[in-house]
């Protein structure tokens, strides 16, 4: 299987700033790279048939990281030249 690499900007309201440190370094724990430059932006080189594939696989590992802290995510996924993907999650305590 080809490897892609995904983009995933991402924002956080109302989430406790002590949370989404830990929460940053869970997502880093599970193969993503933070990207310096954009304060809440992600890479993860995935495996996986297309670049719409990679980007379903990115965003499912992606959200099930976050899910585990009540707030807001607001995502922007990008992969390749395939269609800019844009989600709103919300999670309950």
């Amino acid at each position: 299987m080809p490897q892609y690499n995904v983009l995933i900007a991402a924002e956080y309201i109302d989430l406790n700033p002590d949370v989404k440190q830990e929460m940053f370094l869970r997502i880093e724990e599970h193969g993503f790279e933070k990207i310096p430059t954009v304060s809440a932006a992600w890479e993860l080189a995935c495996e996986a048939n297309d670049e719409t594939d990679a980007k379903d696989r990115a965003l499912d590992a992606f959200v099930n990281v976050c899910r585990t802290y009540p707030f807001e995510l607001r995502l922007v996924v990008q992969c390749g030249t395939s269609q800019v993907l844009r989600r709103k999650k919300k999670f309950e305590p």
